[in-house]
């Protein structure tokens, strides 16, 4: 007897329910989004971050902040990667995108103590929804990348935003123009920077100018992202020793009679 007919004769009160399997929808990244609705977004973010804010990894070692790179295709984030490496440039003659996924770590000294930064590169493919999660998760901050002589790369950092606040909760988001040594008829201007500021609120936890070609500024915008994320790591940490935690069935007034008891022994 085959397994059809078997289940026509089970009682009705032991068939199992049919269920209706729907198809998942495929997960997309918005991709257009007006930089004058940024402080919108900016609320966003800061609920998110304030629920579940960036903390180091607790384990063995020093504590480890993962860092992303997003931004347009050409801007030198592998140029970025690279002086963050092994502190070297390639002048290269012609664009070429980084394939695959591409990261380093490196050791930073904050307030005498020893810091991991890890750097994340995709070359433009973190918005592509294959890779996109897994580049955002766990993302402790995320460096949005522009060309100082191209004002295209600088206007789309909105939706590098957005998508950043939807996939990567509570991440610091860091500005960096790179090629700040060279001059052009497109350069982005100090106003357009101090205009892309205000529109985004509160979003932006640090802006940079730098020079990868000629090593200008690299080194420090890292070890100042560094002391950001981690000074507000060991401020969070500190802050939770410091609010009182009521234990399962108690009630704030007899953790008061506990205290109150014990100092009176």
């Amino acid at each position: 007897m085959s397994l059809n007919c078997t289940a026509a004769l089970l009682p009705h009160h032991q068939k199992k329910p049919t269920l209706a399997v729907r198809p998942r929808p495929k997960k997309s990244l918005t991709n257009g989004v007006d930089p004058g609705t940024l402080t919108t977004y900016s609320y966003t973010f800061m609920e998110n971050n304030n629920r579940r804010p960036s903390r180091p990894v607790m384990a063995s070692g020093p504590p480890n902040y993962k860092v992303i790179l997003c931004g347009e295709y050409g801007v030198g984030k592998s140029s970025i990667f690279r002086r963050f490496m092994n502190d070297t440039f390639t002048m290269e003659t012609g664009k070429k995108s980084t394939v695959g996924l591409d990261q380093s770590s490196q050791l930073f000294k904050i307030n005498g103590m020893d810091v991991k930064m890890s750097l994340w590169d995709t070359g433009g493919m973190e918005r592509m929804s294959f890779i996109g999660s897994s580049y955002y998760r766990g993302a402790n901050a995320a460096l949005l990348c522009y060309s100082v002589l191209n004002k295209d790369t600088f206007t789309i950092l909105s939706q590098y935003i957005l998508d950043i606040v939807m996939n990567a909760e509570g991440a610091k988001i860091f500005l960096c123009g790179n090629m700040a040594d060279c001059d052009g008829d497109d350069k982005v201007t100090e106003a357009d920077i101090e205009n892309f500021i205000r529109e985004c609120g509160d979003v932006l936890s640090g802006v940079y100018s730098i020079s990868c070609k000629e090593n200008e500024g690299v080194y420090d915008m890292f070890k100042d992202m560094a002391r950001v994320l981690h000074e507000e790591a060991m401020g969070r940490m500190t802050l939770r020793k410091e609010l009182h935690v009521i234990r399962p069935g108690e009630t704030p007034e007899d953790t008061n009679h506990h205290k109150k008891k014990c100092c009176s022994s």
